[in-house]
């Protein structure tokens, strides 16, 4: 299943997370200004943005809604419908709020029944103070006596859908990042807690926006390192055919606990296969919502490129954590240290497909890159390949597979993408194939 174009086309989106410095930016927009945008498209080819929004942005003040920081926004959308990039808004949190060392919740939305905070390094250990574990519990756990907490975030979240719903830029809304608890009732949050909220969530955005695609994430606990969620299937109350995506996290037990890679992909593919098992049942778009590494180790190269083969086999697209300059895990580092990062995902891909793709992949080896797939001849609009040029500094070769007189190919070379437009009148399945000459 994929999300479809206005044309018809079944998008594969590649992109980066944009941007982790709004977490601790007064105007929560972060450091990226209009060309660091164009870079992103016309540089390194993407075509995705998930968008990070942030509640204390939107309702600083219980109750109000702070307009300047929705043109701010505009202004970032506006920049990525000029470029060509679609855009996911995502409403961030990590350690629930920006007072304990995260983002997310406005100050007053912080509910801590007054146990303590200290500050711990890695972040990630916050999760463990007694103050962040109340917080949480007290936004998701409405038996707590504080469920005006979820009511505001939802309509928080409906403003922002309404703000939003009609931007050329935005195809959708991803619900709630990296949802957790770190009691012993983690082992029962989705069925308890994460999926009641989606079930109130949902048909809130549905309410004022029947049109653009729902993102939802599993629990992140587990699911990130290759665990089955326990989610139920989830319904859309829009007209016409569901538009949830799945849009699971990846940070395998390896690298996320150990810091190493042990060199083959046994976790990278039990991850893969559990989050097929999901939307089989779910019948949705799977994509991956954020993955990342830290690119100074020197096994970071063949985990990237081994996560990059799984998800080419297994998702229609990713978003790269995060945009970033100048840090161990971009690739996008100004002074090119990370260079090899950038060139494994900056990768040729199907963009968008004329029809429903089969498979697609690209061995980095070779540099051949394939892409099967169904024609769909009620659709005009062509398929588009981004080919980058530093994989194929000598040019490239192109063969079509049961290639019919009517295929008509076109290279913009400027944006490096080949249009190839389908064969007139027929319905049936083809392979392209692109490879280095020599």
């Amino acid at each position: 299943v994929f999300i479809k174009d206005k044309e018809g086309r079944s998008l594969i989106l590649h992109g980066v997370n944009v941007n982790a410095d709004a977490k601790g930016d007064s105007l929560r927009v972060g450091w990226p200004k209009k060309q660091d945008y164009a870079d992103l498209s016309e540089k390194w080819g993407f075509n995705f943005v998930r968008y990070l929004v942030l509640w204390d942005g939107i309702e600083p003040v219980k109750g109000e809604y702070d307009q300047e920081y929705f043109k701010r926004i505009k202004e970032r959308l506006d920049w990525c419908e000029e470029l060509g990039l679609k855009v996911v808004l995502d409403m961030h949190q990590d350690l629930y709020a920006l007072r304990y060392g995260g983002d997310g919740a406005p100050d007053w939305a912080i509910i801590d029944d007054g146990e303590p905070f200290e500050m711990q390094t890695p972040w990630e250990l916050n999760y463990r103070q007694p103050a962040v574990i109340a917080s949480i519990n007290n936004f998701w756990d409405p038996s707590r006596g504080h469920g005006y907490l979820q009511d505001h975030f939802i309509k928080a979240y409906v403003e922002l859908v309404k703000q939003f719903k009609d931007h050329p830029a935005v195809i959708g809304y991803d619900l709630y990042n990296e949802p957790t608890m770190v009691t012993k009732e983690i082992f029962s949050f989705e069925e308890r807690y994460l999926q009641p909220f989606y079930e109130k969530l949902i048909p809130a955005i549905r309410k004022v926006d029947k049109d653009k695609w729902i993102f939802f994430e599993p629990t992140a606990l587990g699911v990130n390192q290759g665990l089955r969620t326990d989610l139920e299937v989830l319904k859309d109350p829009g007209p016409g055919e569901p538009r949830l995506v799945y849009f699971p996290h990846f940070y395998t037990i390896d690298y996320d606990t150990y810091d190493q890679y042990i060199g083959f992909p046994v976790f990278i593919n039990k991850w893969g296969a559990s989050q097929n098992h999901f939307i089989k049942k779910q019948k949705a778009p799977l994509l991956v919502g954020e993955f990342g590494v830290n690119q100074t180790r020197s096994d970071s190269p063949k985990f990237m490129d081994d996560v990059l083969t799984m998800f080419d086999k297994t998702t229609s697209g990713w978003a790269y954590w995060a945009y970033m300059k100048n840090d161990s895990w971009s690739p996008f580092n100004d002074d090119n240290s990370n260079i090899e990062a950038r060139h494994l995902v900056v990768r040729p891909y199907p963009k968008c497909v004329a029809g429903h793709p089969v498979s697609y992949g690209f061995d980095n080896k070779t540099k051949e890159f394939w892409l099967d797939f169904k024609v769909d001849p009620k659709i005009d609009a062509p398929t588009e390949i981004y080919i980058p040029k530093h994989h194929y500094p000598k040019g490239w070769d192109l063969k079509i597979d049961g290639k019919e007189n009517t295929w008509k190919t076109f290279l913009d070379y400027k944006s490096r993408v080949l249009q190839v437009y389908n064969p007139e009148g027929k319905t049936k399945e083809y392979k392209i194939t692109i490879w280095p000459k020599k």
